[in-house]
């Protein structure tokens, strides 16, 4: 099973750099997908986040 980070004292991970092009591709995909893609702008997030939530009387 292979081990996604190193733990250093405590509680703290280290990520492993090799795993990383690993993400990247699997980031790219979501993306040419329409996808949500974590750490990134989400454009119907921002519309729906700026709308005011009641309606005007």
């Amino acid at each position: 099973m292979p081990v996604i980070g190193a733990q250093r004292g405590g509680s703290e991970a280290v990520p492993r750099p090799g795993l990383e092009p690993i993400f990247a591709e699997l980031a790219a995909w979501w993306e040419s997908s329409g996808w949500t893609v974590p750490g990134r702008a989400d454009e119907e997030w921002t519309v729906l986040a700026r709308r005011y939530p009641w309606p005007v009387r």
